[in-house]
């Protein structure tokens, strides 16, 4: 098995659908376990200043119910949170219509499973975009998400926060672990509609 195909491999992938607030939304899910404790982990995506450190400082009324804001320009609300198992946001980008994240977390002997789920009333927007053109899509850019956390959670933070939305460049091997994990999402979604139009 290639370093590729091991790292492919770390992550389950599926499609499902939910209701949330902007409507009946297509959802894609992810799951992966991650080798640390439960505590770390939901601070790392919970607590602002840590989530400042690798991803992006939110600014806002930080509490359930309240409204937040990305540097990027994104935003939303925070919907649900109970520590250290699920956090619930509402997120959009400017113009765009708003999709919600989940994290749900489970303690596994000293490691965690997170699942991650991203529901979207927006079609298509698992697979949108090759590398190079500079279009961030849903299923490989929250892969890309999860390996940003884990790399932080091992102690290697990185000199500038990642943001959520990133550009991919055209060559490379991180151009090539996109597109990889793109082939995945088809893959997943021709299953899902073959189920769904049998």
């Amino acid at each position: 098995m290639s370093d590729l195909d091991m790292i492919l491999g770390k992550t389950a992938r599926s499609y499902g659908r939910r209701q949330i607030q902007a409507g009946h939304a297509l959802m894609i899910v992810m799951v992966r376990d991650i080798p640390f404790p439960i505590g770390e982990v939901w601070s790392a995506v919970a607590d602002p200043e840590r989530l400042g450190q690798w991803v992006a400082l939110p600014e806002g009324d930080l509490r359930r119910g309240g409204n937040y804001s990305l540097p990027d320009g994104s935003h939303g609300s925070i919907l649900r949170c109970d520590g250290p198992r699920l956090l619930t946001v509402s997120w959009a980008r400017e113009g765009s219509s708003a999709g919600e994240v989940e994290f749900h977390l489970t303690g596994e002997d000293g490691s965690t499973r997170f699942e991650l789920r991203y529901a979207s009333v927006r079609k298509g927007f698992a697979v949108t975009a090759a590398p190079g053109a500079g279009l961030w899509t849903g299923g490989a850019g929250w892969e890309y998400f999860l390996d940003v956390m884990e790399e932080y959670l091992a102690g290697r933070v990185p000199d500038q926060p990642s943001g959520i939305l990133f550009e991919i460049e055209d060559e490379g091997e991180l151009a090539q672990l996109f597109e990889a994990r793109n082939e995945r999402w088809r893959r997943t979604a021709d299953d899902f509609d073959q189920e769904h139009t049998a």
